[in-house]
């Protein structure tokens, strides 16, 4: 639930900043304080604090933003967009549509590169189906297809196959953007 002592706003221009850093246009962000004419926003998209002219932000409901309302807040870029600017998921009760967290311009650039058809083609003669799997990340036993899904995992940078792992570990490397160093960050937190 929001913390309803925050007001939320959207930026209604881009406007530049010193050091090169832009607020831009629908950027959405956090009054930490404020005066008649203008305010201090905490600006998520750049994590810094900046002060604006209450001219150049509108004052945002974020309870009536999401699935369900006309906008909703990108969970990567952290834009105020239409809902129509992201893709369908799922669908929740009586078959109402959910749409994925980040935008349909952030996808793009997290889905990176894809497996070429060649190498698609030729790991797919090899894909495990109903047969014992041992996933080599988590060492998890299943059926292939039957007790868990078996996903073929890659490289998002460079599109090359590195093979056939589970679906919780694809998952799990997907969130942390097969970027090695979050993952000793995070094998550092959990120590």
């Amino acid at each position: 639930m929001a913390n309803l002592s925050n007001k939320f706003i959207v930026a209604r221009r881009s406007i530049a900043i010193p050091g090169g850093i832009a607020v831009e246009k629908n950027d959405v962000g956090v009054i930490k304080s404020e005066a008649k004419d203008h305010a201090s926003v905490f600006f998520i998209r750049i994590w810094k604090q900046i002060d604006l002219s209450k001219n150049d932000f509108e004052v945002i409901d974020v309870r009536k933003t999401g699935d369900g309302f006309s906008k909703k807040i990108c969970n990567v870029c952290h834009k105020l967009k239409k809902t129509a600017e992201f893709a369908k998921n799922q669908n929740a009760k009586n078959n109402r549509s959910v749409r994925r967290p980040s935008c349909k311009d952030c996808r793009v650039e997290m889905e990176g590169v894809g497996v070429s058809r060649a190498d698609k083609l030729k790991w797919l003669k090899k894909k495990p189906v109903n047969e014992p799997f041992e996933c080599p990340i988590c060492s998890k036993r299943t059926i292939a297809g039957i007790t868990s899904k078996v996903v073929l995992e890659h490289d998002h940078r460079s599109g090359k196959v590195r093979g056939w792992v589970c679906d919780s570990c694809n998952t799990g490397i997907g969130r942390f953007k097969d970027d090695k160093e979050l993952l000793k960050r995070a094998i550092k937190f959990i120590k």
